[in-house]
């Protein structure tokens, strides 16, 4: 068995699995990333953007036609749109649910 010995970098021993989640771990102890690997970060980021610059001028282009009442509009309709089904669908079973309890009260009535 060979032991290796950790950097002096880590404050704190990685998460156990059974222990706390990665989310929790990551937002409260982890230490923050240091400015040498935020700069790769942003470069690596850089690099796809300058690699794809047709596809981000085009998405651009889109959205700078709209005006804040057009987006309003847009999810109005959008909201109107999923509410009308859900609506539609809590409707319906409940009106299923009250067929059945009005069987049952019609049961109790003759019993």
């Amino acid at each position: 068995m060979i032991e290796v010995v950790k950097s002096s970098g880590d404050l704190f021993p990685n998460p156990l699995e059974e222990g706390i989640s990665f989310d929790i771990y990551s937002t409260f102890i982890e230490p923050p990333p240091t400015l040498d690997t935020e700069m790769k970060i942003l470069d690596q980021e850089q690099g796809s953007v300058e690699s794809q610059p047709a596809a981000s001028t085009s998405e651009t282009d889109a959205l700078a036609g709209l005006t804040i009442e057009d987006i309003k509009s847009v999810l109005a309709q959008v909201t109107d749109d999923i509410l009308i089904g859900i609506q539609a669908e809590i409707n319906e079973k409940l009106q299923i649910q009250e067929e059945a309890f009005n069987a049952r009260i019609e049961k109790l009535k003759k019993a």
